[in-house]
């Protein structure tokens, strides 16, 4: 291929480049890396079209080239290859309003809010005064405007408070929109409540719609309080089917059409996000310029830049339109918007009001970026619009990277003041100590501003040390003279004794903590260096604070020591499985080429051993009973996903490139026979696994539609329960008696649902278990345990004996990429994963078998030099070894 023909086959050429200089990886491995099939990458990489964008920065990723500089290639090459997204003055009307909200000339484009709308007219007819309360950018001004009038017949007056200070009465209905602007206008109470009370006694009906985070103006009221009640009507996020109105409906009338791929994304990107409708519309608005004909397609989309890239551009016009101190006032608020990720992306946090001082300045900026759709603001709290922002406008990422052990600080100060304020100012809560050193030090740096709750606090804190420095000063002092008249006070002596006995030993229990936390830190910082040192220091933090989090450094520091050797391959694991009294094999068998990764693993009753690989789609079985390996099967077409039964290896399920599902008869694996097809799956099926007993398999697809079937008769397979999500999952999960299904998702959750019942699963319990997508899933034969294996590098062990109430027993962190599988050993606590590239790792959560195993391990105590280095800085601790 002449890579000079044009941008597109260059573009491709350079990737392909990318691959050769990381090492040649096959498709197949690439895709493990990229959790994108062998078939998507080599497509991206073949220059007959351009990718999308997250296909082309998964395959940078694999090949640990440049994200940034390889995202702006593909917008260039975006920019040639795609439509020119310039507005034609003869388009014809654009069926998208972008940033604006619809008005009433635009009733035919409005879409979404139809069961709104009906509730809304029902309210009318029933009161005479009606109030429409939602967030920034949830859709108030084009609900009212472009939903409901033409909905109304009569006279219909639309007006706002900055547009007229005294209310036209003379309608059949009046509207109010932006009823907030009656506080943030008028300073004058007085002009406030004429307005108010000339709403209130009008004859027409009247409908108000007000920001959410105005409701608490609105109770300064009574009249208004009263005629709100069972008169409001709460506007919410939309839901995905309102969504996919929105993005639909319109270009159908504007006689275009959509990519499916487009929706989708557009309905992930935007649930459950209040105020992002003007971001979603304008994204569209853009997609419809750079349109392929008539269809609005998804590279478009991307090319426009989405939503991430509209909300930067947003955002920077914005903050360089304010005052200069008003921007330090944005920078502050910004910053305490986002929760810093530890291994992860930064992400958004909701930040109560009462975090922000109640000045003019702050509740201008507040207002200016929420009118720029940069903020969510509500009746009590302050969000960032979109997570997008956090990772695409480059300023605030700039702020983040500046001082992210200042910020930490800063929100742990914010968290103790809120504490303290929420226990009525206890001054038990008052920070102590060098927490109290630290606070106050970064409050001493050029540009930091504390809010009036955390300036209190601080204050408070300062003035109890104070305070506690003269009754210590005293109390020495008193001691003295108690000890001068010790013969004839005996008793009162005695109570200052058992008095200072008890602050000494609450000093030490907060000592001991700081102890603990100290010694842990130093052990993380000697792991690659001195890992022997290592583990004895965690150990010891444990001793001296034995908590959740110590314990799991210790269990984390055992992972760690076990690295990942390919002690044996995964086939020969379920060998060992199968004849417990076989010698363990230290290294992995080769199957064929270098590049055969194995995918699934299985022994059948008769003691055989099956290994399946996939490359470049083309799957095989492989009998690894014996120590030479041989090929049973290869499949005729592409394929994509391979599953063997675990049990004994009597079926096996393959779903081909096409998103068929095929059930193979593997009676006879010398004869292999396709005993049957599984329904037609409307979507893509991405994942497949069989349940313990190899008689149920699992299929989830693309929109997180999970079935159940029944493969006990391979020719004759059973649709046994079926579940819609609409969730990205990653992985799943049957229990042995079949009770329970365990499902992960892209996002960290875990979900159980009940299956017994067919007809109704029922959800028993969600939460959040990792901070990255759930790669793998587990029970226990028992099923009183669960195992969870996550992208960030996090293996959990959880307690589900009431699957209502799973507790977390242990919390292990080590390297997990690659994993696609994850079991149990010889005990309930002992969990053994396994990797694509045929190796095995075991995680034990026993913590004291962690701790005899580990100082099995140590050859080289700690010597009392070391201890005084690493141990004895914090405090006068007496010499020991912890390992004995």
């Amino acid at each position: 291929m002449d890579v000079g023909d044009g941008p597109l086959l260059k573009f491709a050429a350079d990737l392909r480049s990318l691959r050769d200089r990381a090492g040649g990886y096959s498709y197949r491995q690439l895709g493990a890396r990229a959790h994108y099939s062998a078939t998507t990458l080599s497509d991206a990489a073949g220059g007959r079209k351009l990718p999308t964008l997250a296909v082309t920065l998964a395959y940078v990723r694999a090949c640990e080239g440049d994200v940034a500089e390889w995202e702006d290639r593909w917008r260039q090459v975006a920019a040639e290859v795609l439509p020119n997204p310039d507005p034609d003055p003869d388009e014809g009307h654009p069926p998208y309003a972008g940033l604006a909200a619809y008005g009433t000339e635009d009733a035919e484009w409005f879409f979404g809010r139809d069961h709104l709308l009906d509730d809304l007219e029902k309210r009318i007819a029933r009161r005479r005064f009606v109030a429409v309360f939602g967030a920034s950018g949830a859709g108030k001004s084009s609900l009212l405007r472009a939903g409901l009038v033409p909905r109304v017949t009569g006279r219909v007056v639309v007006t706002s408070p900055s547009e007229t200070a005294e209310p036209d009465l003379d309608a059949d209905l009046m509207i109010v929109d932006q009823f907030e602007e009656v506080f943030t206008l008028w300073p004058d109470a007085d002009r406030r409540t004429a307005y108010v009370d000339a709403l209130l006694a009008a004859r027409c009906k009247v409908v108000i719609g007000v920001r959410a985070d105005f409701y608490g103006h609105c109770a300064q009221h009574p009249a208004l309080v009263e005629a709100l009640t069972d008169g409001q009507l709460l506007l919410g996020p939309m839901g995905p089917e309102e969504l996919r109105q929105v993005i639909m409906q319109p270009a159908v009338k504007a006689s275009c059409t959509v990519e499916t791929a487009l929706v989708s994304r557009l309905v992930a990107d935007a649930t459950g996000q209040a105020g992002v409708l003007p971001l979603v519309s304008h994204a569209l608005l853009e997609t419809w310029r750079r349109r392929r004909g008539t269809t609005l397609t998804l590279a478009g989309y991307e090319a426009a830049g989405g939503i991430q890239h509209a909300i930067a551009q947003t955002a920077e016009r914005t903050y360089t339109s304010l005052e200069r101190h008003q921007r330090a006032l944005a920078r502050q608020v910004f910053l305490r918007l986002t929760a810093l990720g530890d291994g992860t992306e930064d992400t958004k946090r909701r930040l109560p009001r009462a975090e922000l001082d109640h000045d003019v300045d702050v509740d201008v900026v507040l207002d200016r970026l929420a009118h720029a759709r940069l903020l969510t603001l509500d009746r009590d709290s302050v969000e960032i619009a979109h997570e997008a922002l956090i990772r695409s406008w480059p300023r605030l990422r700039g702020w983040l990277a500046e001082d992210r052990d200042g910020l930490r600080t800063m929100r742990r100060l914010t968290e103790a003041a809120a504490t303290w304020e929420s226990l009525g100012r206890d001054p038990d809560a008052l920070y102590r100590g060098t927490r109290l050193d630290a606070a106050v030090e970064w409050t001493q740096r050029d540009g930091v501003r504390t809010s009036a709750q955390e300036r209190d606090f601080l204050a408070e804190s300062l003035q109890a040390r104070d305070r506690e420095r003269l009754l210590a000063h005293r109390r020495t002092r008193r001691l003295r003279q108690l000890v001068a008249l010790l013969a004839v006070l005996l008793m009162l002596a005695g109570t200052a004794v058992v008095l200072a006995i008890t602050a000494q030993k609450e000093a030490a229990a907060g000592w001991k903590s700081s102890a603990a936390w100290y010694v842990a830190n130093q052990s993380q910082a000697l792991r690659s260096s001195d890992p022997q040192l290592a583990d004895q220091l965690a150990i010891e933090a444990h001793y001296l604070n034995p908590n959740d989090e110590t314990r799991n450094g210790v269990l984390s520091a055992r992972a760690t020591d076990e690295r990942d050797m390919a002690d044996r391959a995964a086939f020969a694991s379920a060998q060992a499985l199968a004849d417990p009294d076989r010698e363990r094999e230290t290294v992995p068998r080769v199957l064929g080429p270098a590049d055969e990764t194995v995918t699934s693993i299985a022994v059948n009753g008769a003691g055989q051993a099956f290994a399946t690989t996939v490359v470049d789609g083309v799957g095989k079985v492989w009998d690894v009973t014996d120590a030479a390996t041989e090929v049973t099967h290869t499949f005729a077409g592409l394929v994509e996903l391979v599953a063997f039964d675990p049990a004994r290896g009597r079926t096996l399920v393959a779903v081909s490139d096409r998103g068929a599902v095929s059930v193979w008869d593997w009676s006879d694996p010398a004869r292999p026979v396709e005993a049957a097809r599984l329904a037609d799956q409307p979507r893509p099926v991405v994942g497949v696994v069989y349940g313990p007993d190899g008689e149920v398999v699992v299929t989830y697809d693309v929109m997180g539609e999970v079935r159940l079937w029944d493969v006990s008769e391979p020719a004759r397979p059973a649709l046994l329960v079926e579940l819609d999500l609409a969730r990205d999952i990653t992985a799943a999960a049957l229990s042995h008696d079949r009770r329970t299904l365990a499902l992960g998702t892209a996002k960290g959750e875990v979900r159980l649902y009940d299956v017994t019942d067919r007809s109704k699963p029922a959800e028993l319990w969600s939460g959040k278990a990792h901070r990255g997508a759930v790669q793998a899933l587990a029970f226990h034969p028992s099923g009183d345990a669960l195992a969870t294996v996550g992208t960030q590098d996090t293996v959990a062990l959880w307690d589900v004996s009431d699957p209502r109430r799973p507790a977390q027993r242990g919390r292990i962190n080590g390297l997990t990429e690659g994993v696609y599988a994850v079991g149990f050993g010889d005990t309930a606590t002992n969990v053994e994963t396994s990797k694509s590239n045929g190796t095995r790792r075991s995680w034990e959560f026993d913590f004291d078998k962690a701790v005899r195993e580990m100082c099995d391990g140590v050859t080289t105590h700690i010597t009392r030099e070391e201890w005084q280095q690493y141990v004895g800085a914090v405090g006068a601790l007496e010499y020991h070894r912890p390992c004995g």
